[in-house]
């Protein structure tokens, strides 16, 4: 259903779901390309919002990190929400530890996640 190299999307009636192909995104050239993928999804939504699940991943570079904020900033600009779900505890840490769990809206599971949009 997805046309995209990094990540799989499903579109629900008020969000689309991305999911990550990589269990351990940290790879420079993956990560240049999941930015890009991502930021495609704002400027096509049609949804009220983007869910990213986690499920799955188990580790997320700095460089990924810097993507998500990119795309949190440009998902606001447009008028969309953005949540995260289904982070396994290591991930969950890193946003905790950067204090980047006050930026994003981190919901335990994808029903949570999409019911807070």
């Amino acid at each position: 259903m997805s046309e995209f190299e990094c990540i799989t999307t499903e579109a629900l009636e008020n969000a689309t779901i991305v999911k990550f192909v990589d269990q351990r995104v940290m790879n420079p050239a993956r990560i240049e390309s999941l930015g890009r993928e991502l930021l495609s999804l704002v400027d096509g939504a049609v949804a009220t919002g983007i869910v990213l699940n986690f499920d799955g991943v188990s580790f997320f570079s700095s460089a990924a990190i810097n993507k998500l904020i990119k795309l949190e900033s440009e998902s606001r600009k447009n008028g969309l929400q953005l949540r995260l779900s289904n982070l396994r505890p290591e991930v969950r840490d890193l946003f905790s530890y950067t204090n980047l769990d006050s930026l994003f809206q981190i919901k335990d599971n994808q029903f949570d996640a999409i019911e807070s949009l």
